[in-house]
Order: structure tokens, then C-alpha cells, then sequence
């Protein structure tokens, strides 16, 4: 496994946040079996004979799924202890053709065009300049690869925007920005590539996300939980129905979606 040093301001913060906490993101349900995981399997198509390059690939569970239907898939990820859980995954699951590389998204590795598939899921949030990152998935992508997104999404409402970028923050300080639909358009069309599908509310569990395991996940603190709490109990209607909050005794069921995009290079 190569290890290069995360180069990009915050890399190395972010890296360090989820490398502590990567056996809860092991065995998080909607990381490892959240429906945008299979989403991104079926709607890019893979071929026997392609590489998957799947960035910000946390405990593998997207490389794992590929990894039955490409030659090779690359787990990507900043952060070693989360590339250790790939490995473990990987093994439990007997693809022996799924390759851990650590490093930074903004900097790829990697050579020009040198991969058929790029996915990045429940990551992107985190990049500290998501254009620099996305015209890196553009470059090593080859003619008729496809790019696959899926993240956390917002609308475009700039209230239920701002409500939902501060609650990540706050449950986990290493957010960036969530982008909507239109943003992930704009960004990935700049690069040149074509936009083929694009859902911008996407489930993962369809029983909702638990806000106390949601935050036990990174971390969070009882004042940070408290916070959380009373902010989503709190939030107008329209944020409440957008996120679908429903109090459940001491705990609150949300949800955050998720926008799921598929873009193809074409030339």
C-alpha cells in the first residue's frame, strides 16, 4: 500500500478525525449497505475488464461492490486506518483484487485517463476544494469512463441549505459544504464530462438515519448531541419536512439525503 503524505491544508485533520473512528464506519448500515452503493453499481455499468478508482473510499464498501464486475478496483483514501478496514472487508468478502492507496483526492496519484470508472461516495463533502478535486476525477478518467457521485445534498432553498450544511458542521467540524444537484452539475460539466443521470433525493436506509448513532459515529459530544437535538426539533416546518424528523423518544430519526450523479467522458 502506498502512503504519500496528505499535501492539501486539512487533508491531514480530516485523515486523522476519521482514521480514529473507522471501525464505527466499518460497520455503519448505511456505509457499508446504503442503497447509493448499489445505485452507483448499477447505473455506471461496470466491464470486466475495467479499474475502478473509488475516492474518499472510507472501509470499502463501494470498492467492495465492484470488485466482482471490474479487474481491479482502487479503495482511495487519506486516512490508513480506514484503508485497514477496506483490506478487512476485502477479505471478508474474498476480492482479492481490491487495492488500498492512501493519499490526498485533491492530488491523484495517478496517470492521465488511467481508469474506466471514478466513484466518490459520502466523502466530497470533505474536500477542501471540491473543483480542484473533481477536475482530478475528470483527468484520470479515460475516453468512455464514467464518473460516479454519491453525497450528502441540499436543495435549492437557501434556508434549508444553511440549516443543513450547520447541523453537519456541527456533527462533525471536517465538513465543507454539502452541494445540490444544479452545483454537482455545473462542477462536473466544467470539466468537460457529460452528464448522463442525476437523482437528487436518494435514501440511504429507509427507516431514516438515528441522530444519536449519527453522531456517536464521529464522535460527537453530549453538548454537540444536545445541540443537534434541540437545532432539528426546533427547525421551521419546511427543514423538518425536508429532513423527514420524526423525535423518537430521546433520540430523533432524520434524514440527510443524498444526490446521485453519473457523468461519461466522451471524448
Amino acid at each position: 500500500m502506498s502512503e504519500p503524505e496528505p499535501t492539501r491544508p486539512g487533508v491531514a485533520e480530516t485523515a486523522r478525525r476519521f482514521g480514529a473512528h473507522a471501525r464505527q464506519y466499518a460497520v455503519s448500515r448505511a456505509h457499508v449497505e446504503g442503497a447509493t452503493r448499489l445505485m452507483l453499481l448499477e447505473r455506471m455499468e461496470p466491464v470486466t475488464d475495467e479499474t475502478l478508482l473509488d475516492i474518499g473510499s472510507g472501509p470499502g464498501p463501494v470498492a467492495v461492490a465492484f470488485a466482482p464486475y471490474v479487474a481491479r478496483a482502487v479503495a482511495f483514501d487519506a486516512a490508513p486506518e480506514m484503508l485497514h478496514a477496506a483490506r478487512l472487508a476485502a477479505r471478508r468478502a474474498a476480492a482479492a483484487n481490491v487495492d488500498p492507496v492512501c493519499g490526498d483526492a485533491h492530488c491523484l496519484p495517478f496517470a492521465d485517463r488511467a481508469f474506466g470508472l471514478v466513484t466518490s461516495r459520502a466523502c466530497p463533502h470533505h474536500f477542501a476544494d471540491i473543483r480542484a478535486a473533481v477536475a482530478e476525477m475528470a483527468r484520470v478518467l479515460r475516453r468512455g469512463g464514467r464518473l460516479g457521485i454519491a453525497d450528502g445534498t441540499v436543495p435549492d432553498d437557501p434556508e434549508i441549505d444553511a440549516f443543513l450544511n450547520r447541523l453537519d458542521t456541527l456533527h462533525d467540524p471536517t465538513t465543507v459544504r454539502n452541494y445540490s444537484a444544479r452545483e454537482w452539475r455545473g462542477f462536473i460539466e466544467a470539466t468537460g464530462l457529460r452528464v448522463d443521470f442525476v437523482e437528487d433525493y436518494v435514501v440511504e436506509l429507509p427507516e431514516g438515519r438515528s441522530l444519536l448513532e449519527w453522531l456517536a459515529r464521529s464522535g460527537a459530544s453530549s453538548v454537540v448531541a444536545d445541540e443537534c437535538r434541540r437545532t432539528l426539533l426546533a427547525a421551521p416546518a419546511k427543514v423538518r419536512d425536508y429532513l423527514r424528523v420524526r423525535p423518537v423518544g430521546e433520540d430523533v430519526n432524520f434524514e440527510l439525503p443524498r444526490v446521485v450523479v453519473v457523468a461519461k467522458r466522451v471524448e
